[in-house]
C-alpha cells in the first residue's frame, strides 16, 4: 500500500481521497481504518451543518429585517395617507346630493359649524364643506381650537370624529389624555395639539387632606382592608397550624351587590384585641369591621319574652352593649383614616385611584345659542337657559331636567324632541305624563308646533276594547310625538323574550364577577342562584293570554318622563340598612318604569331617556337621586355613578350617626330627614359640577 493510503495518513486526506480509497476494492481496510474514515466524515458533516445553519439564520434574520422594514414603510405610508388631509381628485361629497343641504348656505365657516350643530346635532366637516363651498382642510384649520378630533372615534379618517371643544374637553380628562397619548405615539405626533389642550384643562390634583376616605369607601381596594386587618390585629397566621390557601382569608368586595365580606371572622377570637381593644364580648372586631364596610348599623340585641308575638319572644337593642360596640367602631374608623396615609406607596396608590375616578372629571358647559328651531311657531321664543337645556338633551345620552316648578320643562322637552326628529337623532318620541295633564301637554305641543302630528293616549282612549288598536297605531305610524298618561303606560307589557334576554345578560355578568375569587361574596352567589332560578321559571312558564303588541315592539327611540320623582321607589342592591331613602324591595310600578327605561337604552346604545322633575330632592337625597342614577347612567361612561357612590358613602356615614342617636337617645326620626336634606345640597352641587350626565340645574 502506498504511503498516502496508510491508516496514519487518514487525517490528512481529503474527503474525495477517502471516497476514492473506499472505491478501490483492491485495498483491504481494517475496522480501525473505517472508524477513522467515519470520524473524518462526521467532522465534515458537522462543519457543513454548522455552515448551513448559519446561512439559514442569516437568511431568516435578513427576511425578518426586510419584512419589518417593509411593514414600517407601509405603516408610515398609511399614517401619511390618513393624516395628510388630501382627497382623491375624483372625490365627491356625499352631502352635495343630500336633501338636508338643499337651499342651505353659510357665508362663513363658523356659520357652517352652527348649521352643522343645529341641523345634524354634531360637527360634520363634510356637511360644512357642502354648505360653505370650502375644502375640508381649510375648514379644519379655520375651526382650530373650536373643534378637536377624538382619537377614539376618528376611524383613521382626517375629517371624521370631530367634536366641539366643549364636548371634547369635558368628562374624564385622564382617560381622554391617555387615549390621545397612545394615538399620538402611533400616528407620529398627529394628536399633539389635543394632548396640549387636555393638559391645560385637567383639574388640579386633590390634596390628601381633602380626600375623604373611610371604611366602606367603594373605591378602596380590598387588599388595603386586608393590610389594615393585619395592622390592627397582628399576624393572624401564627394562630393557624395549617393554611391550604391564604387567598381564602382575603377580604372580598363585589361591585355588583356592593357587598364586602371578611371570611373566617373568628380567626383571632382568642386575641384580646378582637374582644377588648376593637371589639366586645358580644360582637368581635371583625364582625364590627364587616358591618362598617357594608354601611350597616352596629347594634347588639337581647332576646326577651313577648306575649304579643306568636313565638313568645322578640329581640330588643341592648343600649349599653350597642354604645360600647359603636365606640369600638369609631376607634377603628379613626385608626384606619390615620393608618391609610402613613405608608408612602399606599398613599401614592390611593391618590392615583382617587384622581382617576373623581378629581379628573371636568364639567361640560352647554350653550344652546346656536339653535334656530326652524319648525317651531314664530310666536314661541325660548329663554337662553331653555335653549341650553335643549342642547344638553341633544348632546348627552340621557338627561335629568331638574328645573324649578314653572321654569318651562315641558317646552324644553317638546323642543328637544322635535329637534332630534328633524336632525335624525330620534325616530319616535314618547312622553309619559301624569293623567291629569295630558290635555295640557297636547295644547302646549300644538302651540309650539301647530302642524305636528301627535297622538294623545289617556285612560278613556286606552280602554281594554281600544287598547290593541292604539298600540298598533303607535307601532305602525310615524307620529311626531306620543303623549301617554301614567296609567296607560303602566298597562303596556314588556315581552317575555325581553325578560329572558335581560336575565341571560345578568347571569353572564354575575358569572364573570363570581369567577374572580376576591369578588365571589356569599351575597353574589345567592344572587346568581336567584337569577338562574328566575330564568328557569321564566323559560318553562306558559305564555299568558296576551298576544298583542308589547312595549318593545313600539319602536320608541326617546322616552321623556315628566314628574319623574313619582317613580323613585325602585329596589336597590345594597347591604346598607336604617338609612332613609334606601329600599331593597321597591314597588312593582316603579320597577316597571325602570325596566322600560333600560329597554329603551339597550336598543339605543345606552341612550334615549329624559327625566324631568321640579323636586329632585324630596323626602331624602338617596331616595330621590339613586333611582335617577339607575335610569340615566346606563351608558359607557359611569363617571356620575362613581361620583355618587363616593358622596353617598359619606352621606350614609353621617346618617348612621343620626340613626344611632335616634335609637339610643330617642331623637325624633324627622331629624334624620331634615339632616339628610341639608347634607344633600353640597353633594348635589358638587356632582352636577363634575360629570357629563349631570342634572341640568
Amino acid at each position: 500500500m502506498s504511503k498516502k493510503y496508510e491508516p496514519d495518513n487518514f487525517e490528512q486526506m481529503s474527503i474525495f481521497g477517502i471516497m476514492n480509497l473506499l472505491d478501490n476494492t483492491e485495498n483491504t481496510l481494517s475496522s480501525d481504518d473505517i472508524s477513522k474514515i467515519i470520524d473524518k466524515l462526521s467532522d465534515a458533516k458537522r462543519k457543513k451543518e454548522s455552515i448551513e445553519a448559519k446561512k439559514r439564520r442569516q437568511e431568516e434574520r435578513e427576511r425578518r429585517e426586510r419584512e419589518a422594514r417593509e411593514a414600517k414603510e407601509r405603516k408610515e405610508a398609511h399614517i401619511r395617507e390618513v393624516t395628510s388631509m388630501d382627497l382623491p381628485l375624483d372625490w365627491e361629497n356625499v352631502f352635495n346630493q343630500d336633501v338636508r343641504t338643499q337651499g342651505v348656505h353659510a357665508d362663513s365657516i363658523s356659520d357652517g359649524l352652527m348649521y352643522s350643530l343645529s341641523n345634524l346635532g354634531r360637527v360634520d366637516i363634510e356637511y360644512i364643506s357642502s354648505i360653505t363651498g370650502e375644502d375640508y382642510k381649510t375648514i379644519i384649520c379655520a375651526l382650530k381650537g373650536s373643534i378637536y378630533q377624538n382619537p377614539e372615534t376618528w376611524g383613521e379618517c382626517f375629517y371624521k370624529g370631530w367634536e366641539t371643544s366643549e364636548e371634547y374637553l369635558s368628562g374624564n380628562m385622564i382617560r381622554k389624555w391617555k387615549a390621545a397619548k397612545e394615538a399620538d405615539k402611533e400616528y407620529n405626533g398627529y394628536f399633539a395639539e389635543k394632548i396640549k389642550a387636555i393638559e391645560k384643562v385637567i383639574p388640579p390634583t386633590v390634596a390628601t387632606n381633602d380626600i375623604y376616605i373611610t371604611l366602606g369607601s367603594p373605591w378602596v381596594p380590598a387588599d388595603v382592608i386586608d393590610d389594615f386587618i393585619e395592622y390592627l390585629l397582628g399576624d393572624w397566621r401564627r394562630h393557624w397550624y395549617s393554611i391550604n390557601d391564604e387567598k381564602d382569608f382575603h377580604t372580598k368586595h363585589d361591585e355588583l351587590t356592593g357587598t364586602w365580606e371578611i371570611p373566617f371572622k373568628s380567626r383571632c377570637n382568642h386575641d384580646v384585641k378582637v374582644t377588648r381593644t376593637y371589639g366586645t364580648d358580644r360582637i368581635n372586631a371583625l364582625h364590627i369591621l364587616e358591618r362598617t364596610l357594608n354601611m350597616k348599623s352596629v347594634a347588639v340585641t337581647d332576646e326577651v319574652v313577648c306575649n304579643t308575638n306568636s313565638s313568645g319572644k322578640k329581640r330588643v337593642i341592648n343600649q349599653s352593649e350597642t354604645i360600647l360596640a359603636i365606640e369600638k367602631q369609631n376607634i377603628m374608623i379613626k385608626a384606619f383614616q390615620k393608618w391609610v396615609w402613613e405608608d408612602d406607596a399606599r398613599k401614592e396608590r390611593l391618590e392615583r385611584i382617587f384622581e382617576n375616578k373623581f378629581s379628573c372629571i371636568r364639567r361640560r358647559i352647554f350653550d344652546g345659542s346656536f339653535l334656530r328651531f326652524p319648525d317651531m311657531s314664530a310666536q314661541i321664543n325660548l329663554y337662553p337657559y331653555q335653549k341650553d337645556a335643549v342642547a344638553r338633551i341633544l348632546f348627552t345620552p340621557n338627561t335629568l331636567l331638574a328645573h324649578d316648578v314653572g321654569a318651562g320643562k315641558t317646552y324644553v322637552m317638546i323642543a328637544a324632541a322635535m329637534e332630534m326628529r328633524r336632525m335624525g337623532l330620534s325616530e319616535k318620541n314618547m312622553f309619559v305624563v301624569p293623567n291629569n295633564i295630558v290635555g295640557q301637554w297636547k295644547n302646549i305641543f300644538h302651540e309650539m308646533y301647530p302642524s305636528a302630528d301627535i297622538l294623545c293616549v289617556d285612560p278613556k282612549s286606552f280602554a281594554p276594547s281600544k287598547r290593541e288598536s292604539v298600540l298598533e297605531r303607535i307601532r305602525d305610524n310615524d307620529f311626531d310625538g306620543i303623549i301617554i298618561a301614567y296609567s296607560c303606560f303602566e298597562q303596556i307589557p314588556l315581552s317575555k323574550g325581553y325578560y329572558q334576554n335581560l336575565l341571560i345578560d345578568e347571569q353572564k355578568h354575575i358569572a364573570e364577577i363570581a369567577g374572580k375569587k376576591n369578588k365571589a361574596t356569599s351575597r353574589l352567589k345567592k344572587k346568581q342562584e336567584a337569577v338562574s332560578k328566575a330564568l328557569s321559571e321564566l323559560s318553562v312558564a306558559m305564555d299568558d293570554l296576551y298576544n298583542g303588541v308589547y312595549f318593545d315592539d313600539l319602536g320608541i327611540t326617546r322616552l321623556f318622563v315628566d314628574e319623574a320623582h313619582n317613580f323613585k321607589n325602585v329596589p336597590f342592591e345594597t347591604k346598607t340598612n336604617n338609612v332613609l331613602g334606601i329600599n331593597s324591595s321597591g314597588s312593582k310600578r316603579c320597577q316597571d318604569m325602570m325596566d322600560k327605561v333600560h329597554m329603551i337604552q339597550k336598543k339605543n346604545d345606552g341612550k334615549g331617556v329624559v327625566l324631568a322633575t321640579g323636586t329632585p330632592i324630596i323626602t331624602g337625597y338617596l331616595r330621590s337621586q339613586m333611582p335617577i342614577l339607575r335610569c340615566l347612567c346606563r351608558t359607557a361612561s359611569q363617571d356620575y355613578v362613581v361620583l355618587f357612590c363616593f358622596f353617598g358613602v359619606r352621606l350614609i356615614r353621617i346618617c348612621k350617626i343620626i340613626y344611632i342617636n335616634t335609637i339610643i337617645l330617642g331623637i325624633p326620626n324627622r331629624f334624620i330627614s331634615s339632616a339628610t336634606i341639608m347634607l344633600n345640597i353640597a353633594c348635589l352641587l358638587y356632582t352636577s359640577d363634575a360629570a357629563d350626565d349631570t342634572p341640568c340645574v
